[in-house]
């Protein structure tokens, strides 16, 4: 506890001072960083009767998205081709109330927790971290505003290793434009009895290849180990492409998950990016999400159907303003859902 509040300190001084910290010498490097993000979501409210039932189709993000996000990356050399490396990630959020921190407050998050070994064959790493499809995912992850975006593919946090969760073992190499990443997440569970995406055991792949011209390929392939013995084990294949010349950015995804949402629960699902940054400090982005739900013996539906139209303005390196709208698709009488209507945000965002 005593080292996490030193690095909690050390993380406040580098706010205060409004910059990125390095340390660095012969043999160690430093590097503290964070985000300072003050969000709100507009929509159309929640409707109760006199027995607190919904009475009205609504938007799902409403009110104050606000947060901290503090973070450091450490390296320090082992011997001339071999280094120790790590990374802590915590994020505070603040939104409507002081007491932020509070008794069965999960308003304190642990983002990232990994340490391990890096060469000129790659990096092992053990903690908390992405796992092997996070590589993939992370493409179309781009909205403008955080909470938007990244909902389709079913590559989420804490969803069997298919992006950041926890006591994952994982392998990342690049070589010549090829990036490979492997990760095994051991089962956090404490009975064999239950099954849960966050603590089962699963394991993954991801290869991409950067051609010289900016373009990427990639795919990826994850299993979740679900303890029962009726249940299925959950598996996600995704298949990516993603253009980056700094000014236009474009990136497509889709995903095919068998078993993945639940045992006899399949999915399929896009995702979309396209953007373009000017050199005024004007960004513009449209993102696009749908996924399709198909259940045995059941009729198939749409979960996730929406469109997002976002600009920003940066003032320099560090500040920024954003605006995103998002235009819901999904239809009451289709889905059976009341959260279809649209909803907005405004933000202002400051990096160091």
């Amino acid at each position: 506890m005593k080292k996490l509040t030193v690095v909690a300190l050390a993380l406040t001084a580098a706010f205060q001072a409004q910059a990125v910290e390095v340390y660095k010498n012969d043999s160690t490097l430093l590097d503290l960083y964070g985000r300072i993000y003050a969000g709100q979501f507009f929509g159309e409210k929640k409707e109760l009767d006199a027995n607190g039932v919904v009475k009205n189709e609504y938007s799902d993000k409403q009110g104050a998205n606000q947060f901290v996000r503090l973070g450091a990356k450490v390296e320090s050399a082992i011997n001339p081709g071999l280094k120790a490396l790590a990374q802590y990630e915590l994020q505070l959020y603040i939104n409507d109330s002081e007491k932020t921190v509070s008794e069965n407050s999960d308003n304190m998050r642990t983002r990232l927790a990994f340490a391990g070994v890096g060469a000129d064959w790659g990096n092992v790493t053990f903690g908390r971290q992405q796992g092997a499809p996070g590589m993939l995912a992370n493409w179309t992850d781009v909205s403008l505003s955080d909470g938007y975006g990244n909902d389709a593919l079913g590559a989420k946090t804490d969803t069997f290793a298919t992006n950041r969760a926890g006591s994952v073992l994982k392998y990342s190499g690049l070589f010549n434009g090829f990036q490979v990443d492997t990760s095994y997440k051991f089962d956090g569970g404490d009975t064999e009895e239950t099954t849960s995406k966050d603590s089962d055991a699963a394991y993954g792949a991801a290869v991409s290849y950067t051609f010289p011209f900016n373009l990427a390929l990639g795919t990826a392939y994850n299993v979740g180990i679900r303890d029962k013995s009726n249940e299925e084990d959950a598996k996600l294949w995704l298949l990516s492409a993603k253009y980056d010349n700094k000014a236009v950015y474009a990136a497509l995804s889709y995903a095919d998950g068998t078993d993945f949402l639940a045992t006899g629960k399949d999915h399929t699902g896009w995702e979309a990016a396209l953007g373009y940054n000017f050199e005024n400090g004007i960004g513009l982005m449209a993102l696009w999400n749908k996924q399709k739900v198909e259940q045995d013996g059941k009729a198939d539906y749409d979960s996730i159907d929406y469109y997002t139209l976002g600009a920003q303005y940066k003032f320099n390196k560090n500040l920024r303003v954003i605006g995103e709208y998002r235009i819901n698709n999904l239809d009451s009488q289709d889905s059976g859902k009341l959260n279809t209507k649209d909803d907005f945000q405004l933000a202002a965002r400051y990096d160091f």
